[in-house]
């Protein structure tokens, strides 16, 4: 066994990221700094916000929130219907209200993960405020 000194994790030292000069001598080329503030270079475009409800509906159509409210009313909604339909499904006794039931258990998770999302990107504007003068 050698016998030595023990460094510690923490006396390393990590590789920082270099960040592009911010100067007007700058040499990037116009259009390819990034100003989302976001640590992915590849990412551009910041995920909107809203104040009225034509703007919501933009939100909730944005691609990463579309797809994370998919996912989760694709997964909370099985659950729900293995354990709500689960024994109707698998005796065969299936009519239109066990149908409506599925249906339901898949919308009621797409439902409050929208509203979720909704609640995350609301922004604060000047006629939003209640009692604002």
């Amino acid at each position: 066994m050698r016998k030595g000194r023990i460094r510690s994790v923490s006396s390393r030292r990590l590789p920082t990221r270099e960040h592009p000069p911010t100067h007007a001598g700058s040499a990037l080329p116009s259009g390819s700094d990034d100003t989302s503030g976001s640590r992915d270079p590849g990412r551009v475009e910041s995920p909107p916000t809203w104040t009225c409800a034509s703007e919501a509906v933009d939100v909730c159509l944005f691609p990463p929130n579309r797809r994370r409210i998919g996912v989760i009313a694709l997964l909370v909604g099985s659950l729900l219907v293995a354990i709500n339909q689960g024994g109707a499904l698998a005796s065969g006794h299936v009519g239109w209200v066990v149908w409506v039931r599925v249906a339901l258990d898949y919308l009621i998770p797409a439902c409050v993960s929208t509203l979720g999302v909704l609640a995350g990107s609301r922004r604060n504007g000047a006629g939003s405020q209640r009692g604002a003068p």
